[in-house]
């Protein structure tokens, strides 16, 4: 047993990623992941919980474009569907548009993203992995619909000293509140800071 699963249950997973790369600037990849599994249904009266199977089924076609030395550019359009006797047909969709500066010969880097999503709820979210300080592992979950925008600097001074500022937000529409708990916020704007200096002996 799991979360989410209130008994013994089974599954499959399949994926397959084919990829075309005709020279060192350009690079498209389509990757397509399909999950079969069981869960607890949400459809149910009494103190045993049934389980039931979904399908949830991945799409991302990705492309990456080196404009020069200090310039990378990258688009991704992500689509997830979910099918389950209990909640029906569900779907979530995003757009990420990232850009890379990181030039030999500066002491600053530069990793922005703009991303639009359109999710029919939590269950159809969308991870995606985002650029961060050192060692900080940042991939959030995209859900409802909204926007994303990060700006990631990193400065190199003093020979020894590196400094990463990152700033982010989600804004969603037709919400007034997000998240729940302690980290309830009343509003239609979650943001977040990163501050982070390194200094190498």
């Amino acid at each position: 047993m799991k979360y989410g699963v209130d008994g013994p249950s089974r599954g499959h997973e399949f994926l397959v990623q084919p990829t075309y790369k005709p020279n060192k600037i350009f690079e498209v990849y389509f990757r397509f992941r399909q999950q079969l599994r069981e869960r607890n249904s949400s459809l149910y009266e009494g103190a045993v919980t049934p389980i039931e199977p979904y399908t949830q089924r991945n799409y991302r076609l990705n492309l990456s474009y080196v404009i020069s030395e200090a310039f990378t550019f990258k688009s991704r359009i992500e689509l997830l569907t979910i099918n389950s006797q209990s909640k029906g047909f569900q779907k979530g969709m995003m757009v990420t548009q990232d850009l890379l500066w990181k030039p030999k010969s500066s002491p600053i880097d530069l990793a922005l993203r703009y991303a639009l999503f359109d999710t029919d709820g939590y269950d159809t979210r969308i991870y995606s992995f985002e650029n961060n300080a050192l060692y900080v592992f940042a991939v959030p979950a995209y859900y409802y619909q909204g926007s994303r925008a990060y700006i990631l600097v990193r400065y190199s001074f003093l020979r020894h000293c590196d400094l990463w500022v990152r700033y982010g937000y989600f804004l969603y529409n037709n919400r007034f509140q997000v998240s729940s708990g302690a980290e309830q916020i009343n509003g239609s704007r979650k943001s977040d800071l990163v501050i982070q200096l390194r200094i190498t002996f």
